[in-house]
């Protein structure tokens, strides 16, 4: 290893092309150009870590400046394709709209509602001038939605009639048609409507629901229709023509060959031509009232006696019995009379007669 002296504060050291320097104490050091080395790779180091850090921070303020002038910041709120404004980003969810809407028309309509159309949110960047309040996108929606009610809706024999808007509107109308044919005072047993009538709760178009008035004059206006009449005793033109609401002038239309003098046969067959309503009510009326029950006479022969002979030995007497009878009408005329029942209340004694056969 080759070496050279030289003098370092006093003492004498050995250089090794090593760097390393033992001095006259038998340790070792480091030398300067090396110490000199060291320091510049660790301000190099450091120099460069500041760097970093400047270009960091740098990136996160342009970052953050593009943030605030490029950023999404609002949303835009849609009914449908339609975009009725822009509002501050919030918590607030397209769900939360669709609900508070829903529960202002359900408070409104005082039924359960179905929006048509989605409201959904799409994020943007807005300007402020640009944003509305979401009251006032709350407003919009509401003031353009279409929507659903659930209403009461009216079948007849199956077939969707009209809606009103709740079960209790129905069920008053109903009621009120099958009142007009219930004379006060009367003993009706039955009421109902010949048809089968029905209601359901189902969501329709809000434009559709109709007034309980409106229901009643639609229900009750009917259709002109021809039905078959069978003649029945004691049968005319003119009762025909009342049982049945029309004129003898509509009987006659209705069959060309007959006259005002044409015979009715019991069991013939007629045309009548009607207004047939939507719903016919159907009520069944009892009548209770007192029938004399005819007494009976019993005949006693006497062969002692000649045939001239005739003598009453008891006296009869008539009973009484009540009897009940019910009659069938449809929107107000007869169309059915039968007994329900007979009850005997004075019974009747048989009258006896001895008549002579010598």
């Amino acid at each position: 290893m080759s070496s050279s002296q030289g003098r370092q504060n006093g003492k004498k050291t050995i250089y090794s092309s090593k760097t390393e320097v033992k001095d006259t104490a038998g340790g070792y050091s480091l030398g300067r150009d090396k110490r000199n080395e060291l320091r510049f790779n660790r301000r190099k180091k450091q120099s460069k870590q500041l760097k970093i850090a400047a270009l960091s921070a740098l990136v996160f303020i342009v970052a953050m400046s593009m943030l605030i002038a490029f950023g999404k910041n609002a949303v835009n709120v849609y009914l449908g394709d339609e975009c009725v404004g822009m509002i501050k980003k919030t918590n607030v969810t397209a769900e939360d709209f669709k609900n508070s809407v829903n529960a202002q028309l359900t408070g409104e309509m005082g039924s359960n509602v179905q929006i048509n159309e989605e409201i959904k949110f799409v994020s943007v960047h807005g300007k402020k001038k640009q944003i509305v309040t979401s009251e006032y996108a709350l407003a919009q929606i509401k003031k353009m939605v279409t929507y659903k009610i659930e209403a009461a809706v009216i079948t007849v024999d199956g077939a969707e009639i009209l809606a009103l808007k709740t079960q209790t509107e129905a069920k008053e109308m109903l009621d009120g048609i099958i009142a007009e044919y219930i004379p006060e005072g009367s003993n009706i047993v039955e009421k109902g409507f010949v048809e089968k009538v029905e209601t359901i709760a189902k969501f329709v178009d809000s434009k559709t629901i109709v007034s309980k008035e409106e229901a009643i004059a639609k229900l009750t206006a009917g259709t002109s229709a021809t039905k078959d009449y069978s003649v029945t005793s004691n049968d005319t033109l003119f009762r025909i023509a009342t049982k049945n609401g029309i004129t003898i002038e509509d009987v006659l239309a209705a069959n060309p060959s007959m006259t005002v003098n044409t015979v009715l046969s019991v069991g013939e067959k007629i045309n009548l031509k009607v207004m047939v309503p939507f719903l016919s009510v159907k009520t069944a009326e009892n009548t209770v009232f007192t029938e004399k029950q005819e007494k009976e006479i019993e005949y006693q022969q006497d062969n002692t006696k000649p045939v001239s002979y005739k003598k009453v030995i008891q006296q009869g007497k008539d009973g009484q019995k009540e009897v009940t009878t019910q009659i069938i009408r449809i929107n107000g005329f007869e169309s059915e009379q039968k007994t329900v029942s007979e009850t005997t209340t004075v019974e009747p004694v048989s009258e006896i007669i001895v008549v002579g056969t010598k």
